[in-house]
Parts: C-alpha cells; structure tokens; sequence
C-alpha cells in the first residue's frame, strides 16, 4: 500500500504548458490562497536568471492578494537575482531537499498558510509534485522550461524530464490519473433530482446529457413525457441542452427528431472529446460554463472532466446494458468504494 501512496503522489492534480498558461483565477475561486513555485526550469531556465515572461504572472498574484514564494532545491546564490525584481513582496526559499516535506512544513508555518489551501507548481513530477501531494496541496506540472537557444546540456535535461513523466505516465501512472479524471464534481440518484435552477444560478449555460440509461434505459428509441419536460424545463431556465451518446446513428436520429430544439449526437466515442468540443465552438460557450450528466465513469465522467467541465454522475436507470459495459461497471465498482472527492470540490468544502 506504500508503494501505490508513492505512486499516486507522483501524479499532478492539473498539467499546464507553462506557469503562464494556468488558471490562477480559478484557483482563487476554489479558494487557495498561496502559490509556491518552484525554481529551475519552471520560472527560469535550469541555472539561469529568472525569465522575466514570467514576472506579471507573480506580480499579478501578489497585487490580488495571494501569498506567493519560490521554493526551490537550488542553492541561495540561484535565486538571489529574485530580491532585486521583487523585494520582499515575494517569499524565497532554497535549499528545499524535495521530496522531502519538512523543510516545505517550515515554509508553511513562516507563510501562515495551510496545505490545503496551497498551490505548488514545478516542472518535476518526482520532487515537486510528490511533495506537494504528499502534503495535501494540489499540485501543477509544468512543461520544463526550455530554451533554444541555451546550451545543448540543458536542453537535453529539459528533455529527459519531459520522456520520464511521460514513461511514468503511461506505464504505471495513467491509473491513478484515470481514477483522477474519472471522480464526478456531483453525485445524484437520478437526472430528477438534479438542481438544474442551482446550475443555473451558479452561471452555467450548457447542459450535456448521456441518454442510454441516463435519460432512458438502455436501447430505448423514444423520450418519455416526463424526460421531455425536464430537458424543456432545463431550456426554460435559459441553458443550451444537448445529448451526447456512444449509441449508432439510426436510434438516436428517431430520438433527434423527436426533440427539436435539443441537438442529438450519436457515435460521440466518449471519453474522446473531440464531439463535445465542437458543440462547445458552436455555442461559443466556454467549459467551466458546461454541465455533463451521465451514468458511467469511464465514459461520460472521464469526457467531461477532460472537457473541464462541471461533472454529475447519476445512477444507471437499468441493469440492462452491452456485455462489455457490464464488465466496466465491476471495474467502476471498485473504483468507486475508493473514490476520494472531486479536487474542486475538496477544495470548496475546505
């Protein structure tokens, strides 16, 4: 068990191309309140002055009020040049020895800040993101910060970093981040007791509906009166609803040309995205505004968390189902009894 709590650290809660590309915003509103970051190949190139493409990012952090530090493996003299662009409005730290968390522990209790309530971003999966997790922060992986023009050794450091979370990912690590992607923001027994006016209300503008054993059982090739009344009822509140489903062409166009103003996609291969993603351009609605509800994880759960969207997982209406769908739900089964909260959510109850 160790060994997979090792495992299951090493893996990111987010992954983003660079410190500039990451949703600070959104962090601000699931309520954390400092951003560590780490040195070296994150906000400056390995063993090189800061890179001042990331100077607003800080500045922008500090001038909201959040408490912002680097902290970094490297020796004082790598980070020096730091007090001269920020002064003491930005916390430094060196000497970190992550994974190791006891000197993290330190930073935190100078800072006055909760783990909890902390962001740690970095470039290495094996220190940076294993100590934040470890720790109970929710952790960020960037790409490592590479230069064209820098000498050949660094540029092959920034490589090697790159082609060993990408071994360790797709070997051992694309597990714990299936079971990851797979967690919904938001159980519910049935579509009808869902809150659509609390949606509504929240700013969302775009519902996603699976249909097979989600709206109806599995096969059907009709919509009840009572479903029809929620998907209007839904309309009604003002959000754009559309059904998505892995099901053929023939059934779900019955199904379409029942539902007028309601957009059916068949043959969507969910988890993929690529079908969700273009319903999204048509609307022009972002993610973070979008719903999805359906009754499997690995399917409907996984697309709409990949999308970034506001996930709800509703109990399957029947026990009929494909063979193949009936073997994934032992799988869901367990991963289900293990299954931890939603980061988001964890987040916002904290």
């Amino acid at each position: 068990m160790r060994i997979l709590d090792i495992l299951d650290s090493a893996v990111p809660n987010d992954k983003a191309e660079n410190v500039r590309k990451i949703d600070y915003d959104k962090l601000r509103r699931l309520g954390y309140n400092t951003i560590l970051f780490d040195y070296d190949n994150t906000i400056a190139v390995w063993r090189e002055p800061f890179d001042m493409r990331n100077k607003s990012v800080i500045d922008d952090l500090i001038a909201a009020g959040m408490k912002v530090a680097v902290v970094t493996n490297g020796p004082q003299s790598r980070v020096r040049n730091l007090r001269d662009l920020f002064g003491e409005k930005l916390r430094i730290y060196h000497s970190m020895r992550k994974p190791g968390t006891k000197e993290l522990r330190k930073v935190l209790s100078d800072m006055k800040s909760r783990p909890e309530k902390t962001v740690i971003i970095g470039d290495l999966f094996f220190t940076d993101i294993i100590a934040g997790n470890r720790m109970g922060m929710y952790s960020i992986l960037v790409a490592p910060l590479v230069d064209i023009s820098q000498k050949w050794y660094k540029r092959l450091l920034g490589k090697m970093t790159i082609a060993a979370y990408f071994v360790f990912f797709f070997s051992i690590g694309w597990i714990f981040r299936t079971g990851r992607l797979a967690t919904p923001h938001l159980f519910a027994e049935g579509v009808m007791d869902i809150d659509f006016d609390a949606l509504k209300e929240s700013g969302y503008k775009l519902v996603i509906f699976d249909f097979d054993n989600t709206l109806e059982p599995w096969g059907a090739s009709s919509v009840s009166k009572e479903k029809r009344l929620l998907l209007s009822r839904v309309e009604r509140l003002g959000m754009e609803v559309v059904l998505i489903s892995n099901g053929k062409p023939g059934r779900l166009g019955r199904i379409d040309d029942e539902l007028d103003s309601i957009r059916v996609i068949s043959r969507a291969r969910k988890p993929l995205t690529f079908k969700a993603k273009r319903v999204l351009k048509d609307f022009d609605i972002p993610s973070y505004k979008t719903v999805v509800v359906g009754d499997q994880l690995f399917t409907d759960m996984i697309m709409g968390n990949l999308l970034g969207a506001y996930t709800i997982k509703v109990e399957p209406i029947s026990g009929r189902e494909f063979f193949w769908t009936k073997l994934v739900r032992m799988a869901e089964g367990l991963l289900l009894s293990k299954m931890k909260k939603h980061p988001e959510v964890e987040a916002l109850d904290r």
